[in-house]
C-alpha cells in the first residue's frame, strides 16, 4: 500500500498520506491526515490509518457515464477497465 509522511510548516506537525484506490476513470484516490506529535508518533498513526484502510471494504465508485443512445463502444469499454 502506498504511504507517505512529510513535515508541515509547523513544529511537529506531519502530513500523512494513505492510498485508497482509484475512481471510475481510473484516477488515483488518497486520504490526507494532519497529524500533531513526533516523528515516531507520526509513523505509529500512520500505520494505524493503514490498517484501518485495508480493514475497510473495496468501495466501487459509480461510473458518470450516462448510457443512452449515443453511447459509444469506447464509451463502454472505457468503462470497464
Amino acid at each position: 500500500m502506498a504511504v507517505s509522511m512529510r513535515p508541515v510548516a509547523q513544529p511537529d506537525t506531519w502530513e500523512l498520506r494513505v492510498f485508497i484506490g482509484r475512481d471510475s476513470l481510473g484516477k488515483v484516490k488518497h486520504r490526507y491526515v494532519r497529524f500533531r506529535g513526533t516523528r515516531r508518533q507520526a509513523q505509529r498513526e500512520l500505520a494505524r490509518l493503514v490498517i484501518e484502510q485495508e480493514d475497510k471494504p473495496v468501495s466501487q465508485i459509480e461510473s458518470e457515464l450516462a448510457w443512452n443512445s449515443s453511447t459509444t463502444i469506447d464509451d463502454a469499454i472505457a468503462t470497464c477497465r
